[in-house]
């Protein structure tokens, strides 16, 4: 139905729920997934909301401006004692007698308006507040506006757009792009404009809002996304790869809530190792978070394997040169056909076996704490991945609070113990697969254990190794 749609304060003549094409929706995907940049990247803030990475290239950058400052400006504090570089932010939400810390005379300016396309009233246009507080020099911008950052950066001119070196921007609402007409008139013009100057050098999902996919293509997009850009003549020699996520990045936007990842399909090349890593060591957080708030419901065994997984991550940090490049793809599946002897058995199954494929599963375990599978490799090999296949038919949410513990078969103490993610599309039955990839690991013995009251039983079980 045609008509008025207001979208962040945008009117836009037309039908709002008439589906974006998939080639209109991968275009402009394209024009988020980051590239290699010239310059490492830092972060300023603690590993909390409101804190960003940025390139170690802030020289003679001679001020940032900050819409959106909501009384908190620890990153903007942090510009002008450790970068001496002045910070000018407005908010017509905020107070200046409301800041945490207050301003910095002769470096930090503040001015009670929002930024908008227009300087009347209550708001400032970007071209009036960049002349009047920096009328020469490079610019660095760091906005979030909750979606008002569309039509500023839609309006601002580009003598002054071109001045910013840096740009750290979240941008909202990145679900609409499944509607042709806030795709084609809002975020398509606004992503155009900005690659027309800047490559992305990095991007990190928000966790606050959740995410969508692009219909029927597994390519996943958060509805907040916090975007690096760099100028592209600061771009020289792009040496230093993106890495997604980063280990510099905020673990959790939203601490009540799980991470958020994004997927491969927003890489040029596989997962870098640090990337991997840093996953597991997030996930493991938010599993620590939740078992220090619901400790009646946790078991002491789940507390033990947690610590155990931390103790595995600490040691796998110095090794991380040693992980093989490709994942599955270089390496092969040791599992196949090889013994295996479970916790207990469900009916008269029994607790030996072989593993291999089944339509429904190929063992399955009595119900209670710590259920498991232990696979004979047959020999030590270097685990780099697994892949689990969940029962096919029912019960997937079963499949839950798993850990590896891979063992050489000698002392207790040499064990690594890893946590597996199982997301909840894994959980729901939509996806049939899990797949996990860990720092290069020997091992002879291999078990998925559940510290939850469950019972196990997998389709399928691979085993990768590299060796």
């Amino acid at each position: 139905m045609s008509g008025t749609f207001n979208f962040v304060g945008m009117k836009l003549e037309g039908d709002p729920a008439a589906p974006a094409s998939l080639k209109d929706m991968l275009e402009l995907f394209e024009l988020l997934r980051p590239k290699p940049s010239s310059h490492p990247l830092m972060r300023i803030g603690e590993n909390c909301d409101g804190s960003y990475l940025v390139p170690e290239d802030l020289a003679d950058i001679t001020a940032c401006f900050s819409p959106g400052v909501n009384n908190f400006k620890h990153f903007e504090d942090t510009l002008v004692d450790t970068y001496g570089i002045d910070c000018h932010m407005c908010d017509f939400s905020s107070d200046v007698q409301a800041f945490r810390t207050p301003l910095k005379e002769g470096k930090q300016t503040f001015q009670k308006k929002w930024l908008d396309i227009k300087t009347e009233g209550d708001n400032i246009s970007f071209d009036d507040w960049i002349n009047e507080y920096a009328p020469s020099g490079d610019l660095l911008l760091q906005m979030d506006i909750e979606g008002a950052e569309y039509r500023n950066l839609l309006s601002v001119s580009e003598a002054a757009l071109s001045r910013f070196r840096v740009i750290i921007l979240e941008v909202h609402g990145l679900e609409y792009m499944k509607s042709a007409l806030v795709l084609r008139s809002v975020l398509a013009p606004t992503f155009k404009r900005l690659a027309s100057l800047f490559s992305i050098a990095h991007a990190h999902p928000n966790n606050c809002c959740g995410d969508f996919e692009i219909p029927d293509t597994g390519i996943r997009i958060p509805n907040v996304l916090e975007l690096t850009y760099v100028r592209k003549d600061r771009v020289t020699v792009p040496k230093y790869g993106p890495l997604l996520p980063h280990p510099l990045d905020v673990s959790q936007n939203v601490r009540n809530k799980p991470p958020l990842f994004l997927g491969e399909a927003w890489l040029d090349q596989g997962r870098p190792v640090e990337s991997k890593l840093k996953m597991m060591e997030d996930r493991l957080d938010a599993l620590i978070a939740a078992t220090a708030a619901q400790p009646a419901t946790v078991t002491a065994d789940r507390g033990d394997l947690i610590v155990r997984s931390l103790h595995t991550l600490t040691e796998k940090t110095a090794a991380l040169a040693s992980q093989p490049e490709g994942g599955a793809d270089s390496a092969r599946d040791v599992a196949a056909g090889r013994r295996y002897l479970l916790s207990s058995s469900y009916g008269e199954a029994g607790t030996t076996g072989h593993v291999q494929p089944s339509d429904t599963f190929f063992f399955h375990t009595a119900f209670g704490s710590n259920q498991f599978i232990q696979v004979d490799l047959g020999r030590v090999h270097n685990i780099s991945q697994m892949r689990i296949a969940n029962r096919s038919d029912a019960c997937f949410d079963r499949a839950r609070h798993l850990f590896a513990i891979l063992s050489t078969g000698g002392s207790p103490n040499r064990e690594s113990v890893f946590y597996i993610h199982t997301p909840a599309d894994f959980l729901s039955g939509a996806v049939r697969e899990c797949e996990v990839s860990i720092p290069s690991s020997p091992a002879r013995y291999v078990m998925l254990v559940s510290a939850a009251e469950t019972a196990l039983h997998f389709s399928d079980l691979k085993i990768f190794a590299v060796d």
